[in-house]
């Protein structure tokens, strides 16, 4: 007996048919071909997708370490700005 591969597009169609619930996980495997045991695993991998799509990235206290990081080059390159600036008058001034 050979085995069917499915694609993406055919794995998602199905499971989101049973996720509808509007006809039997066993009429809709009976009519694709598929193993119910087979959809039901399609099934875990893509509601774990989904879990792991809407978990929260942020650190417990509520922040974004990359948005921290990128707050804290910000404020660096702001003061290394000034004291260029700074140090560009003081040489103006001595310079003359």
């Amino acid at each position: 007996m050979n085995r069917k591969l499915w694609s993406n597009e055919e794995k998602i169609s199905i499971v989101l048919e049973v996720l509808r619930g509007d006809e039997s996980a066993a009429s809709i495997c009976t009519r694709h071909g598929v193993s119910a045991t087979q959809v039901y695993r399609w099934l875990g991998r893509f509601l774990e997708g989904e879990r792991k799509t809407l978990t929260d990235k942020r650190t417990r206290i509520g922040h974004n370490p990359l948005l921290d990081e990128n707050r804290r080059l910000r404020d660096l390159a702001g003061q290394q700005a000034l004291i260029i600036e700074a140090q560009k008058k003081v040489a103006g001034i001595l310079g003359r």
